[in-house]
Formats: C-alpha cells, sequence, structure tokens
C-alpha cells in the first residue's frame, strides 16, 4: 500500500531570493528547471536511491518546499538547498551543469489574438503562456507555467498529487503534449507514477517528429511523439480540443483571470509534418 508522508502538511517555508541570471527553462540528464521573474520549479532525480524530487520557490509568497516520490512513499519537506549560479547559457545547481533550453521573458499584459481558421495553433500557444499561482488554505497550492514551449505543474491537493514538466507543441490540427516528468498520486484512481525521460536533455533537443495523421477529432492519440489533442471546432474567442475522456475548452485570458505573471509570446518554429 502507497504511503503519504505529510511534514507539516506542506506549511510555507521561507524562500531564498531568486538568481536573475536563471530564468528560463534549462535541463540537463538529470534534471529540469523553470524560473521566471517571482517562481522557480526545480525537477531532479536520484537513480541510486530511485527517487524523484520537486522543489517550488516562490519568495513573494514564501513558498519554499520540496516533494519527493519514492518508489511507494511521498515525502512533503522543507525546501531542499539549491545553490544556483548562472553563466550565460549554461547555470549550475549545487554544482551541476545544466544547460538552456528556452529563454523566458515576463512582460507586461497585452492584447491576446482571435481564432481564426488560420491561426489556431497560434492562439493555442498564446493563450495558455503566463504564470499561475493559486495557494489554497496555505496547505496546498496549484502552480501553472507555460511557457512558448513548455508546461509545467506543481499541484498539491487533499485528493492529488501531480507535479510534471511537458514539452508542448501547437498545430492547426491540435496539439502534441510530450511529458518527460511525471510525478502523480491521485486518491480517487489509484495511479502512482514516478517517471522521468532517460535524459531531458537530449529529449528536449530532438523531440520526435509530429505525424498530422493521428491527430482524430474523435479520440486523443498515444503515441511516442506525446498525446495528440486534435482540433474539433472554434469561435474567435474559444477553442475546443478533444482531450482524453473529455473535450479541452481553451478560451483567451480575462480582466478577471488570475494570471501571475505574463510571459512574451514567440510564436513557434513551423513544426515538420510528415
Amino acid at each position: 500500500m502507497l504511503l503519504l508522508m505529510l511534514s507539516a502538511v506542506m506549511a510555507s517555508w521561507a524562500a531564498p531570493n531568486l538568481n536573475p541570471g536563471a530564468k528560463g527553462v534549462w535541463a540537463n540528464a538529470t534534471s529540469e528547471l523553470v524560473q521566471t521573474d517571482s517562481v522557480l520549479v526545480y525537477f531532479t532525480r536520484n537513480d541510486s536511491l530511485d527517487t524523484k524530487s520537486a522543489t517550488l520557490i516562490i519568495p513573494s509568497r514564501d513558498v519554499n518546499r520540496t516533494t519527493v516520490f519514492t518508489p511507494d512513499t511521498i515525502l512533503m519537506i522543507d525546501g531542499e538547498p539549491l545553490d544556483v549560479d548562472a553563466n550565460g547559457k549554461s547555470i549550475t545547481v549545487n554544482g551541476v551543469p545544466m544547460y538552456l533550453i528556452e529563454t523566458v521573458n515576463v512582460v507586461e499584459p497585452y492584447k491576446l489574438m482571435e481564432a481564426s481558421s488560420f491561426n489556431i495553433a497560434d492562439c493555442l500557444q498564446q493563450w495558455q503562456l503566463g504564470t499561475r499561482v493559486v495557494m489554497l488554505d496555505g496547505d496546498y497550492c496549484h502552480v501553472m507555467i507555460d511557457t512558448n514551449n513548455n508546461s509545467f505543474m506543481y499541484m498539491i491537493s487533499p485528493g492529488m498529487s501531480y507535479i510534471r514538466a511537458a514539452s508542448l507543441r501547437h498545430t492547426n490540427q491540435g496539439s502534441v503534449f510530450l511529458q518527460n516528468i511525471r510525478m502523480m498520486k491521485n486518491m480517487n484512481t489509484g495511479e502512482y507514477t514516478h517517471y522521468s525521460a532517460p535524459n531531458n536533455y537530449v529529449l528536449l533537443n530532438n523531440l520526435p517528429v509530429i505525424d498530422a495523421s493521428k491527430f482524430n477529432p474523435n479520440a486523443c492519440t498515444f503515441s511516442n511523439e506525446g498525446i495528440y489533442w486534435s482540433f474539433v471546432s472554434s469561435e474567435p474567442r474559444r477553442i475546443i480540443l478533444n482531450g482524453c475522456g473529455e473535450e479541452y475548452i481553451y478560451e483567451p485570458a480575462t480582466d478577471s483571470d488570475d494570471i501571475f505573471e505574463w510571459i512574451e509570446y514567440v510564436p513557434q518554429s513551423a513544426l515538420p509534418l510528415q
């Protein structure tokens, strides 16, 4: 039986300041880090101990916490020490080099485009950009960071722990979602996963080619390239994709949406389709 162990039940601890030179998405074989102006998430694994861990730091909220997944236990503890040093196209975390995957620029709020039959990919990308932080009762959190090419989640709730890093690519036929790090405990379904790709840096620099024939408007498609979420329909301010077991509805942010940070929109390069 899986045992969920809590230390202080996800209390918040004083967080260190972030190194501005480490802003961006970084990776090496065993780790990945994303940092904006205000939030840092660091994913890593220890193969000898068969553990995966993720550290969340939000200085403005005094959040500094680490979640550790072992084969049968989740540990939620005070944030593990991170010594981050920046040097141009690389950083070191506790003395271990990591290399730039993607730049991230935080900007002022901007006008979002409306969807047409010609710009579905652009809207899917732009509408999801940003950092979103929801702290629940001081004990739990839901943090999302969506950059132009990647998507990160750090969610701890009473019924689920879900922490992940993924490549997220968009076409006019839909999106392809490829998780390279997944730490999941779902109390409702019983799922327990602590997975990371064999080499995060190599994967993120050599993403598999998208196969357009796998977009199916009636179902999501699981493949080595990722999960294909297929285009169903659109309106100027709404796009519907066929997700896994449900429809995924995307809409541009409004003034009432709680976007913690706006991230500059940089169109994804044209993707080769088979």
